[in-house]
């Protein structure tokens, strides 16, 4: 890695205050050198599966985060060190959403201390709770104290950013003296919204975001030639005096070690019986329809198609799947609605002995292979047909 690192970028999707979109940030962030660079959208994650692709064609870390809107409309920025983190992240934001109407979603401290430990957060920016206070001359130790017992010390960051504002100066030198005072440690950010040729871009988009013109908008535009993606060498410049805080983004991208490679999938829990688990529960009533389907003596060659469709249904870990499906088909022949399972899941002896499919694979010699195979490394896909309408929305529901 680079001694510095961005840790503060926007994309398009912080709509109106980004205007680069997230393939385009990465790719520019290859280019200029960077190994790992952060992408933290407001109050969503909307362009993070896009930035994560084009930073992984580009062979550089993306890392992920967001700029969260709390109820007094400051911001904070937090990036994501780990799958609970994220997950976290997640469901706070799903829930400002859920509980406001469209566009008015606000983070509450109180989301924070529910979900916001172990998170990293960088509480500076003129846009911070803390930098507002400072700017209106108010004591910012409260609010300090409370984000400290939230994040914890070693994960609350005061950033300071350098646009070439004496006002944003002013400030730096108050964010500067309140994490000296409370043991806080600081990080450089440039608050990235563009890439450089994206500049007139940003600035027709600050516009429509104020509601004025180009003509008119002034000094709102101004800083804007400086929230460019620069390249590190000109931030390690920009920070000559405050090497610490240069050397924190580093150290906050290394300890950013998760992706959205590092997701997987995993399917809803599938309420099984006592005493049982999805493998065996799935065993039993895989027999019980072959014994439906084909009479109660299986010959040979039907119970070695099951068991060794059973056995590399359970290595994949994905009975499930199987479960939730045959429950889907229960539900249908249980509220007579129509369905039927199609495609190749129509290969599959397990399907059909469980009723998701009506074509008898034993006795047609389908190969189970194109339907699930350990060496494709693919989920099977199990295609029902319902009928249109409210039945079909019953079914979903």
């Amino acid at each position: 890695m680079t001694d510095y690192i961005e840790l503060r970028a926007r994309s398009a999707f912080s709509f109106l205050e980004g205007a680069t979109t997230p393939e385009d940030l990465a790719i520019q962030a290859k280019a200029l050198g960077y190994g790992a660079i952060a992408l933290g959208d407001r109050d969503g994650l909307y362009g993070a599966p896009r930035f994560h692709q084009a930073a992984k064609n580009a062979d550089i870390k993306p890392i992920v985060g967001a700029e969260l809107t709390l109820d007094d409309d400051s911001r904070l920025y937090v990036l994501i060190p780990d799958r609970e983190r994220y997950r976290n992240l997640c469901r706070m934001i799903t829930d400002s959403k859920l509980r406001a109407a469209k566009g008015a979603g606000r983070i509450t401290l109180d989301d924070l201390e529910r979900y916001g430990r172990g998170m990293i957060c960088l509480g500076g920016g003129a846009m911070s709770p803390l930098s507002r206070m400072l700017v209106r001359g108010e004591d910012p130790r409260p609010l300090c104290d409370r984000l400290e017992g939230i994040f914890g010390r070693d994960d609350l960051y005061l950033d300071l950013q350098r646009h070439l504002d004496p006002d944003e100066e002013r400030l730096n030198r108050k964010l500067a003296a309140l994490a000296d005072a409370a043991g806080l440690p600081i990080v450089a950010t440039n608050d990235v919204c563009h890439g450089g040729s994206d500049r007139q871009l940003l600035d027709v988009l600050t516009c429509i975001r104020l509601k004025t013109t180009l003509e008119e908008a002034g000094r709102a535009l101004w800083i804007n030639n400086q929230r460019y993606l620069k390249p590190p060498a000109e931030m390690v410049a920009l920070f000559r005096d405050l090497p610490k805080a240069v050397m924190a983004t580093r150290a906050i991208a290394e300890r950013c070690a998760f992706t959205l490679s590092d997701m997987g999938y995993r399917f809803p829990r599938y309420p099984v019986p006592p005493g049982e688990t999805s493998d065996s529960y799935l065993r039993i009533l895989t027999y019980k329809g072959a014994h439906e389907r084909w009479g109660s003596g299986l010959d040979d060659g039907t119970r070695r198609q099951l068991e060794h469709e059973l056995g590399m249904i359970e290595r994949l870990k994905l009975a499930g799947y199987f479960l939730i499906v045959w429950d889907i088909v229960q539900f249908c022949r249980e509220n007579r609605i129509m369905v039927q399972g199609r495609g190749s899941a129509a290969n599959s002896a397990v399907c059909y002995a469980l009723g998701i499919t009506a074509v008898d694979a034993v006795k047609m010699k389908l190969l189970f292979e194109r339907f699930l195979s350990e060496e494709r490394g693919e989920w099977p896909d199990i295609d029902l047909d319902l009928p249109s309408g409210d039945q079909r929305e019953k079914v979903i529901q």
